[in-house]
């Protein structure tokens, strides 16, 4: 069986709600199966089929008429909704599983609940990658993803204790000094590189290699700070060369107002001399 299903014929199948009405009127003795199949614009041969699955049923008693999940699929609706829900719960806690994670959980889930399953699975010890293909159509709530990678030290240090206490330092230090919107600023920092990427060109169709000169094979990443006030307000942002000493042209071309720095490694752990240069450089 193919992994995507195209359908065959135009006639798209009926809705659950629009076979429950027809069978309704069939087994409440309203309207012969042929009538009502041109009432509802359904095939009376699948009339006649249902109608003949739930003759002894009447129409009082709730009639599933469809099935709830396909007839070959291994895990039921409320399995997978649970698993989705757990795989999502991993990747809000930083340690998403990856797709073959994913596969050796359901092949594990599956024969915790005794539920049969293919050969392949038992043989490779993990669904496979077909049931992955289904699993993810049926939950579209959930996708692939390349996530982004977060350190250990900021993801435990972002937690409920550490954000209400630094939220509870603010309250108190503006209710203290009373600063207005354009004396509060937000700074972040980004990595920019000194080398940039290649853009695409035209070239010979088949070739195994297009080469582009560039000004280096790999570039260093100087640090770039960059400022918001509360009011939307920002100033120019701030340059850090992994270097001793800066050089006037290091800044040419640069944005009108922008403060260069220089620090021996682009990851320094004390920022003081940052804060305060800045300080000096903008406001005084």
């Amino acid at each position: 069986m193919p992994r995507t299903y195209k359908r065959v014929g135009l006639v798209p199948p009926p809705s659950n709600e629009n076979l429950k009405k027809a069978l309704d009127d069939i087994l409440s003795g309203k309207f012969s199966i042929n009538q009502t199949a041109k009432n509802h614009g359904l095939s009376k041969t699948t009339l006649a089929r249902y109608a003949k699955l739930h003759q002894g049923c009447g129409f009082i008693l709730p009639l599933q008429v469809k099935r709830p999940q396909f007839h070959l699929q291994i895990l039921s609706s409320e399995m997978e909704r649970e698993l989705s829900e757990y795989l999502l719960t991993c990747s809000l806690f930083n340690h998403g599983l990856t797709t073959i994670d994913t596969r050796k959980i359901a092949f594990s889930f599956a024969v915790a609940n005794s539920l049969k399953t293919l050969a392949n699975w038992h043989i490779n010890g993990m669904a496979s990658k077909d049931w992955l293909s289904g699993f993810t159509k049926r939950n579209q709530h959930i996708s692939i993803r390349k996530p982004e990678s977060t350190s250990q030290a900021r993801a435990c240090g972002f937690n409920k204790p550490v954000v209400s206490g630094f939220y509870d330092q603010l309250f108190n230090v503006h209710d203290k000094y009373q600063f207005s919107a354009d004396r509060v600023f937000n700074c972040d920092e980004t990595s920019d590189t000194t080398v940039m990427d290649s853009p695409n060109v035209i070239a010979q169709k088949g070739a195994k290699q297009v080469q582009q000169t560039v000004s280096a094979e790999r570039g260093e990443n100087v640090t770039m700070l960059a400022f918001i006030s509360a009011d939307g307000k920002s100033i120019p942002p701030v340059f850090i060369f992994p270097r001793k000493k800066l050089k006037p042209e290091m800044l040419n071309c640069g944005p009108v107002g922008c403060l260069g720095l220089c620090h021996q490694s682009v990851f320094f752990p004390d920022n003081s001399f940052t804060i305060s240069s800045i300080y000096q450089f903008h406001f005084h």
